[in-house]
């Protein structure tokens, strides 16, 4: 069910889809405005409201519903005050870095799988790994990038952006052909920050994810599959891209690898130079 805004439905360009599940959630604003410049749209945040458990008297269901719309409206209006703050401050003459919001209930992974089909890019931030295992904000990220239906970003909450060149686009592969889709995309976020292209592969789950986080430390972002399958019901993240998300300190794109209708890209000057780590896979227009 939604409750506001209904502004990400048939945008051209579609927007970047924000989660926002915490009134701190600044390194996804972050790198959302910066996508956004990047890409030209507008940005939409959305907050997932969880279902109330209907073990309570009616009455009390009720206050409680009201506390949590209002509570969710809060958390939104200051998310929406901050990204704006952040568009001012680094394009405010670009009208079309709009800032809308919704609030919705149910299921976050289900609501967000919705919402995805609507978005050029699903914003995530995460909490990482804690004392004893994944944190939930880190399981929730990893459940949408299992399903959704765009590339995710999943945002450490330590990262920031930094000034100046920043470094390269690292994708990962473990099948050259099948992969084929994941290159592609990481080859378009090159092409907007203007910066090399290192392409990892091809290897096994756990050398790739090896050979990821050791480029890490000089990478911009990191690009990965998810778990390739037929069916989307159940289906796992896949072992390369939770390993980069539990320890990686920059943000990691999840791509799906089965995905056919490959969005256009903003081409804001050259291709950048490509840079291969254990394979070389030929650009498109070189043939095989």
């Amino acid at each position: 069910m939604r409750e506001e805004g209904n502004d990400m439905w048939d945008m051209k360009p579609p927007k970047v889809l924000v989660g926002v599940d915490r009134p701190d959630c600044e390194a996804a604003l972050q790198y959302a405005v910066a996508e956004a410049r990047r890409r030209g749209c507008g940005i939409h945040l959305v907050h997932v409201a969880r279902p109330i458990l209907a073990s309570r008297a009616l009455d009390d269901i009720a206050l409680v519903d009201g506390e949590l719309r209002e509570t969710s409206r809060v958390l939104l209006a200051r998310a929406a005050a901050r990204t704006q703050q952040l568009i001012d401050a680094q394009d405010p003459d670009d009208e079309r870095l709009s800032v809308s919001t919704e609030v919705t209930h149910g299921s976050v992974v289900a609501m967000l799988h919705s919402l995805s089909a609507h978005a050029a890019l699903l914003v995530m931030e995460h909490q990482g790994m804690g004392r004893h295992g994944e944190t939930p904000t880190l399981s929730v990220t990893a459940g949408v990038a299992a399903v959704a239906q765009c590339p995710v970003v999943a945002v450490p909450d330590s990262w920031r952006p930094t000034a100046g060149i920043g470094g390269a686009v690292v994708v990962g592969i473990s099948d050259p052909e099948r992969d084929r889709a994941v290159v592609e995309e990481a080859r378009n976020e090159a092409e907007r920050r203007r910066t090399d292209l290192v392409v990892v592969g091809p290897a096994t789950d756990p050398m790739l994810a090896e050979e990821l986080l050791r480029h890490a430390s000089a990478a911009e972002l990191l690009v990965v599959a998810r778990h390739w399958r037929k069916h989307s019901i159940g289906a796992p993240l896949g072992r390369t891209a939770r390993e980069l998300l539990r320890h990686g300190a920059v943000p990691v794109l999840v791509v799906d690898p089965a995905a056919r209708k490959r969005r256009p890209s903003a081409d804001r000057g050259p291709s950048p130079s490509e840079k291969y780590a254990l394979a070389t896979l030929p650009r498109e227009d070189q043939g095989p």
